[in-house]
């Protein structure tokens, strides 16, 4: 036995666990890393596009720092990305640019819901880059997205510090310490799709409370997208994203206050009255049906989180009528040639015939 603890002390210390150097000129990028190169660049191009304006309409030397910072971030990230892109002679996607955003147009959402809204934004991309740098191998992919996490992190403490100051920060529903560990006796826990007799629990409260705080931002923004968009079929599809809006936002909230908690604010007065677009239809579209997409990849998270079934219900059904929306929005995207493709493999039934 003393042997064998000796052989293997040994060995061990011969191992080196120094860095293994590779030639990236012969470590092709996988498909995963290509998704994650490609939607962020699509994501921060967007994001350029926004702020631009944002940005020129600013007054308030505390917002305008914040948005300055969050662009200025956004812009170093497309650059960097398309340096990348080069590397790995990828074709740059086309995403969005000068074309799509007018400086001069008069400002639709007010300062303050621009920054919240930058904040709010900032987080779904930090939770990205987090599963983007966990799932690229390649050296150069994951010193990106580390960069990306951490200057992330950076605008979403720049914006909380700004809004904490002025009050404006969404503060999550408060609930009762418990004075002692307890463990669940009652096979009832889970209900039934009609309720259940116990209250909702902390997780269960944080989700439906970041959904139904994504749903208010989505409905501002929404809100102001159709006041200015210059197509009559993108205007419908944003007026029945309203509508559908306003009766999830229901079922979501008559869940708190079942409880006697309060729902996130309603940001609609925030949007101005202008009637004058600042981005392209192109680019208000594309964003909504992004954005969308990620509120049904908040319900499907809510429905592996929770323990009531009727929440989970709702969640699913929810869900479904979200990604037929999404749909809907991406049909018209494709109709006007504005759906740019998505990597994809090799069709090997078009190479064999």
């Amino acid at each position: 036995m003393e042997n064998i603890q000796t052989t293997l002390q040994t060995n061990s210390e011969k191992v080196n666990f120094t860095e293994v150097d590779h030639n990236l000129e012969n470590v092709m990028p996988t498909a995963t890393e290509i998704c994650h190169l490609w939607s962020s660049y699509m994501a921060e191009c967007m994001s350029v596009a926004f702020l631009k304006h944002m940005v020129a309409k600013s007054k308030d030397p505390a917002f305008h720092k914040v948005l300055q910072f969050a662009l200025n971030t956004s812009s170093q990230r497309v650059d960097s990305m398309e340096n990348l892109f080069n590397v790995i002679l990828h074709p740059i996607p086309y995403g969005f640019g000068e074309e799509d955003v007018d400086i001069n147009a008069p400002q639709l959402f007010s300062e303050e819901f621009c920054v919240m809204y930058t904040r709010f934004t900032s987080k779904y991309i930090l939770i990205n880059y987090g599963f983007a740098f966990s799932d690229c191998t390649r050296s150069d992919f994951r010193q990106l997205f580390s960069g990306f996490i951490d200057g992330t992190k950076a605008v979403i403490a720049t914006a909380d510090n700004v809004l904490i100051a002025k009050g404006l920060l969404t503060k999550q529903p408060n609930i009762p310490v418990p004075k002692k560990t307890v463990f669940i006796n009652n096979k009832g826990y889970y209900g039934s799709i009609f309720g259940a007799n116990r209250p909702i629990n902390a997780i269960e409260i944080s989700n439906i409370f970041n959904i139904t705080t994504f749903k208010r931002n989505m409905r501002a923004l929404k809100l102001g997208f159709a006041q200015v968009v210059k197509s009559e079929k993108i205007r419908d599809y944003l007026i029945k994203g309203l509508h559908m809006a306003d009766k999830q936002l229901d079922i979501l909230v008559s869940f708190l206050h079942k409880e006697d908690l309060p729902g996130p604010e309603i940001l609609d007065f925030r949007v101005t009255d202008s009637i004058d677009s600042p981005y392209s239809d192109r680019l208000m579209l594309y964003h909504v049906t992004v954005m969308i997409g990620y509120i049904a990849q908040s319900y499907g998270h809510g429905i592996t989180n929770t323990a009531r079934q009727d929440i989970g219900s709702a969640f699913t059904r929810l869900m479904i009528e979200i990604m037929k929306y999404t749909k809907d929005g991406v049909e018209i995207l494709i109709e006007n040639n504005w759906f740019e493709q998505i990597p994809q493999a090799a069709d090997r039934q078009e190479l064999t015939h």
